[in-house]
């Protein structure tokens, strides 16, 4: 390890029955940073005026919040022409000097995200620069929901539907229970049997309607098993959706995972598209909302007041249509 990483280093994680909780220590961190990293503390001062309405909608409801310090993330720059010219605000040598960071199972780093949606908000990030892909890591961000406790949900945004960073591997988490869609999921309502054959024993697949947009429930109790299940839906969804990029990119998904002590779950958003058009209008009409996961579960971030103020349960019925791949 080197010296700049020492200095940056809160705490280790390497798992183990003598470690200590990664949920305390996260929490640690937080704190720690808020007192120490100026425009961390900040961003939490914020959060205290944040806005919010739940807006019921049919068969389902989203929270949406009025928070412009978003608007970096809402409006990120994603093409590659960009991506190519801009230094990676993940890689630790551009990580502000005052974050710090959790090394985690050594090789991630658990840091507070700068620009929370809502408290205790991290970002994992791997410690090499490489591309955002969930296919080959499935098992790691399986792993980090069961270290992290039932308390901490993870959330992953594919490379081309949320992702600011789609050249650095990484991962979010949030507390768990604060996503509309956890307590719609909880209720176990609507379901329809499993959408592909995981040949996984064990594990179940299944698809929740009802909810405005498509969303795949696997459950199960082996790691191994959820992840092999995954990869047979993707697989699925990679033959019926024909990526845009080639069929070599990942098919557009985001996913979010819990662990209970004994069951994960994952859920699944499959995506047509990474934005909806109104995004790209340049009159009255224009809606800054860019779904990545935490949209895409219920929470609907807006940075501009005038959009908090007009979006009905239309227009989020809309968009969800519009953004959500819809398996037929």
């Amino acid at each position: 390890m080197t010296q700049e990483m020492r200095d940056r280093t809160y705490a280790t994680f390497g798992g183990g029955k003598e470690a200590s909780s990664l949920e305390g220590l996260c929490k640690g961190l937080l704190s720690e940073q808020r007192s120490s990293w100026p425009e961390l503390g900040q961003a939490y001062d914020s959060l205290r005026g944040t806005r919010y309405r739940d807006i019921a909608c049919d068969g389902f409801s989203v929270r949406l919040l009025f928070n412009p310090g978003r608007t970096v993330n809402t409006t990120a720059v994603v093409s590659p022409e960009e991506i190519r010219e801009r230094q990676c605000f993940l890689c630790v040598a551009n990580l502000p000097p005052e974050q710090k960071c959790i090394l985690y199972r050594r090789e991630f780093l658990i840091l507070g995200n700068p620009r929370p949606v809502i408290p205790f908000h991290l970002t994992i990030v791997h410690l090499n620069h490489c591309p955002q892909s969930i296919d080959g890591h499935m098992e790691t961000f399986l792993g980090l929901a069961a270290d992290l406790g039932p308390g901490f949900t993870a959330l992953y945004n594919g490379p081309r539907c949320g992702a600011s960073a789609p050249d650095h591997l990484h991962f979010q988490a949030v507390p768990s229970g604060q996503m509309p869609i956890e307590k719609e999921i909880d209720g176990r309502k609507g379901f329809t049997p499993a959408v592909s054959r995981t040949r996984a024993a064990g594990v179940a697949v299944r698809r929740a309607a009802g909810l405005g947009r498509e969303i795949i429930l696997i459950e199960g109790d082996d790691a191994a098993s959820v992840a092999a299940a995954f990869r047979v839906y993707v697989r699925g969804l990679a033959d019926a959706s024909t990526p845009q990029g080639g069929p070599d990119q990942e098919p557009m998904l985001n996913a979010a995972t819990s662990f209970d002590g004994k069951t994960w779950r994952l859920l699944v958003f499959p995506r047509r598209v990474h934005r909806p058009a109104a995004f790209y209008r340049k009159d009255d009409g224009r809606v800054l909302v860019s779904p990545a996961v935490m949209e895409m579960a219920g929470i609907i971030v807006t940075p501009v007041e005038r959009d908090f103020d007009r979006l009905d349960a239309a227009a989020i019925e809309s968009l969800y249509r519009e953004v959500s791949f819809i398996h037929s």
